[in-house]
């Protein structure tokens, strides 16, 4: 008997947890099964689980040297129709010279075949690919002046984001219906002026390694369909063998492009999100900085801090802003992307600003990704948990890089 979602679920948390017997017996409840053939089977979940979420079960810290991206379905698909196209040739001549008799197809009837053949399988990728999506185009030069501001003696990032939480304007702003817009107050832009100081002295923890992203002047057309000219090279980072999902992150030493295959995200309808977090420990009230790129054109980016409402809660808040944390929506002016499933799969491509983000040359910085898709679901179709295709690091363990 196949085990359903939720039991696959149940199981799956009982051997993060390090109770391997707990979960041979609800596999042996589930399955009817021998107690033998329960141990087999969850050595191998466990084995698959340890590939797929290598973070539940070790630090992760970071990589020494990026992993190879695998090849892609587009590969495989074109190997796959040569060599099919090789044997129906191969196939033709014994055929022809063995078998055949006067009324057989000669030799050029069955290249023709075979060529016949190849054109189906050319027609078919040009199928999967109609409907491109409009490329994004990133702007010809970038006002420094609407990120940055000079700060004063006193000014630091903790005090900056108090006056800015207390202040009418932001109350206000909170209060709107422009809440998600970018946000291009002179105390933002102190703000950030701060947090990028604190990104250029940051320095990793002793005996940590860096992955080093590609410098590149191969252009990226933002579309949502990675090519290999685009990203052939890029720094690759497997994020999970077993659905071969694929980050790529490489730099023009302006823009930080980030590209994602998800070669298993087959659904049109489902929740599709690739989520990269910056800053990750710069300040213990920032908790990190972010992109969310969904099933379409546009980037959401969202600063997350531990800062709680000081003054009155926006109006019809029910106290909410009392009670939690402060996210900013709308933190970054230059950054854009896109998502398409052109490919036959769900792709990702972003581009953001250095200089925005905080990022600098040769000063490592943290990074964390999570490539999300439809959560599970019981029975009842009652949500049960979060579910990904892939994982960079975490919040407490980011990988560092440096470009």
């Amino acid at each position: 008997m196949p085990l359903s979602s939720v039991q696959t679920y149940d199981i799956e948390k009982a051997l993060i947890g390090n109770r391997k017997i707990d979960a041979i017996k609800m596999y042996r409840e589930a399955t009817g099964c021998s107690l033998v053939e329960a141990k087999d089977e969850i050595e191998a979940m466990l084995t698959s689980l340890k590939t797929r979420k290598p973070r539940h079960f070790k630090d992760i810290g970071v990589q020494a040297e990026p992993e190879q991206a695998k090849p892609t379905s587009k590969k495989k698909a074109f190997l796959m129709t040569f060599f099919l196209v090789d044997t129906l040739i191969f196939t033709g001549l014994v055929y022809y010279f063995v078998f055949r008799d006067d009324s057989s197809n000669t030799v050029a009837n069955i290249a023709n075949q075979a060529a016949q053949v190849t054109h189906q399988k050319i027609k078919q990728t040009e199928t999967q690919t109609q409907g491109r999506p409009k490329s994004i185009s990133l702007p010809n030069s970038v006002d420094v002046d609407s990120y940055t501001e000079a700060l004063g003696p006193d000014d630091n990032f903790d005090s900056l984001y108090l006056s800015k939480i207390n202040s009418s304007s932001y109350i206000n702003r909170k209060s709107s219906g422009n809440s998600s817009s970018f946000d291009s107050s002179e105390i933002e832009r102190k703000i950030k002026t701060a947090r990028s100081q604190l990104a250029q002295l940051r320095v990793p923890p002793t005996n940590s390694s860096l992955t080093l992203i590609e410098m590149s002047a191969a252009p990226v057309s933002l579309d949502g369909i990675i090519t290999s000219g685009e990203w052939q090279d890029a720094t690759a980072i497997v994020l999970d063998e077993e659905n071969q999902t694929t980050l790529y992150f490489k730099t023009d030493g302006e823009w930080l492009f980030i590209a994602c295959d998800a070669p298993s995200e087959k659904s049109q309808g489902g929740y599709d999100q690739l989520r990269v977090y910056f800053h990750a420990g710069l300040n213990p009230n920032l908790v990190n900085e972010r992109i969310h790129i969904g099933k379409g054109a546009g980037v959401t980016s969202i600063r997350q801090t531990t800062f709680r409402w000081q003054g009155d809660p926006p109006k019809n808040d029910n106290e909410r802003w009392k009670k939690y944390a402060i996210n900013d929506w709308g933190l970054y002016n230059y950054a854009y992307g896109s998502s398409s499933m052109s490919s036959g799969h769900r792709q990702y491509e972003a581009a953001i600003h250095i200089g925005e983000a905080g990022l600098h040359s040769k000063v490592p910085f943290t990074v964390y990704a999570e490539v999300e898709t439809d959560p599970l679901k019981d029975e009842k179709g009652k949500f049960v948990e979060r579910q990904y295709l892939g994982e960079l690091g975490n919040e407490r363990n980011p990988v560092w890089m440096v470009f």
